[in-house]
Order: structure tokens, then sequence, then C-alpha cells
């Protein structure tokens, strides 16, 4: 069943971000590297450890409570607190350094940005544990 996102929740480092974002990605992936030998007959894989990238992008607001100031103030940083829920309310929670921000400013457009993120763990001493599901 197909779901129109209108309430998502997207927060970093306890600060909701979704009065100022319009799109949200979680990225779930896990490498396969590929172990196929002369005499296999069909290709053969090998599950990787899986990892989740955190995407968000929409309205840049230089307020000091809000995303910018939140976002470039961790570059660089430990790992912060981050819950996206795509339908405002089952999601993914967890750690996540800040791996990428950009702000864009064009004439007669709105000032906009991009932020990704990468999970770390399920806290700030990157334990490599997985997200949670909530």
């Amino acid at each position: 069943m197909a779901r129109v996102m209108s309430d998502t929740d997207f927060a970093y480092a306890g600060v909701a971000l979704e009065d100022e974002l319009n799109s949200a990605d979680l990225n779930f992936e896990v490498p396969t590297p590929d172990i196929t030998s002369f005499s296999d007959a069909w290709q053969n894989r090998l599950a990787g450890k899986p990892s989740l990238q955190v995407q968000g992008s929409g309205f840049w607001d230089p307020a000091s409570s809000q995303g910018d100031a939140t976002i470039f103030g961790d570059l660089g940083g430990a790992g912060q607190t981050f819950d996206v829920e795509p339908d405002g309310a089952t999601g993914y929670n967890g750690y996540a350094v800040l791996e990428r921000y950009s702000v864009h400013a064009r004439v007669n457009e709105p000032v906009t940005y991009d932020v990704s993120m990468l999970h770390n763990g399920t806290s700030a001493a990157a334990d490599a544990a997985a997200p949670n599901r909530a």
C-alpha cells in the first residue's frame, strides 16, 4: 500500500528539523563483494556489514536554534542522535556522524541545504551497534 508522507519527523542532535526539510532519505546498504571462482557455475557473493546513510534536504534557516547552527556546529565532531520517522510514528534512530553539509544560494530562489550523515552506533562512543527501529 502506497503512502503519501506529510508528517515525517526528522531530528538531529535533539533539534527537530522537519519544519525546514522537504526531503528525507534513509539508505541501508550491504556491500556484496564478488567471490566467484573459476569452478563456480553461478556468480557467488558474500554479504558484508550493513551501513545506514541518513540524508535530508530543505530550506536553510540561520536562527541559532535551527538546523544550520546545529549541523555546522557538529561538523567533525562526535556522533549525535538522529531520529527519522517517515510516517511520523515508526522510524529509525541511533547516533550518526556528519558526512556532508551543503548550503545552496541562487538568485531569486530560496536558500536551501543538504545534509548527509552516517550511522555509527547507538552511543556517541561509536559502538557499531545497529540502528533502532521503533
